[in-house]
């Protein structure tokens, strides 16, 4: 019996396993024609080969684009996660969650959205100390880090939403502060093969504008 190969996983004594299929077996006591034999063992030979031409493909496309996970940062396998909806209430506490990546920083690569079912969460860096690849939108990832409940004015959202893409329109609509909870990681795991190379800045980079106090006036 073929043996599964195991492959790195975010999650504690959690390898992912593959079971390739198995490959056909001749059945005994079968009833042959004359002159069956030569042409069933070039059918075997082309079966076999075939066969290993199907586990080579799915080995592949199983190992670089399901199941290699790729670490950021101060990244460690967890026991568990929690629900994105429940980080509100977390305000503080180390956890752990994980979830679709639904948007990335296109300028750096220095915050990502993550979604799990209808709720999303806004994830930044601990100490903007790494960024994530660019084109990571629509993998699986598994995040530790704190939730924290914060506000953004108007000048931090407009920011967020240039690094986004947003148009100058939908960038001009934004008006008013936002209360929202921003799960800061400390370390990030993300799925699938064909990633880029995160930024690398040739020099450290100095504070984020997101990291400064918002300016939020008395009336708002």
């Amino acid at each position: 019996m073929a043996k599964p190969f195991k492959t790195p996983s975010p999650f504690t004594g959690r390898a992912s396993s593959f079971m390739p299929p198995s490959l056909p077996r001749r059945m005994h006591g079968s009833t042959r024609r004359p002159g069956m034999r030569h042409r069933s063992s070039i059918q075997l030979a082309s079966t076999l080969v075939i066969a290993t031409l199907l586990v080579g493909c799915v080995k592949q496309n199983r190992v670089d684009t399901l199941e290699d996970w790729r670490a950021y940062g101060d990244a460690v396998p967890v026991d568990s996660t929690v629900h994105i909806a429940a980080l509100g209430a977390m305000n503080g506490e180390t956890t752990a969650i994980e979830g679709w990546v639904e948007g990335v920083c296109m300028k750096k690569g220095c915050w990502m959205k993550v979604r799990e079912g209808d709720d999303e969460v806004l994830v930044r860096f601990r100490d903007y100390g790494f960024f994530v690849p660019r084109n990571a939108r629509g993998r699986r990832t598994v995040l530790e880090g704190v939730p924290i409940v914060r506000v953004f004015d108007v000048e931090q959202r407009r920011h967020l939403a240039s690094d986004a893409g947003a148009s100058e329109a939908e960038i001009a609509a934004i008006t008013e502060p936002e209360t929202q909870v921003v799960f800061m990681a400390n370390g990030v795991w993300i799925q699938g093969g064909g990633l880029d190379d995160p930024y690398a800045p040739p020099v450290p980079e100095g504070p984020c504008p997101l990291d400064e106090e918002p300016k939020v006036s008395e009336d708002q």
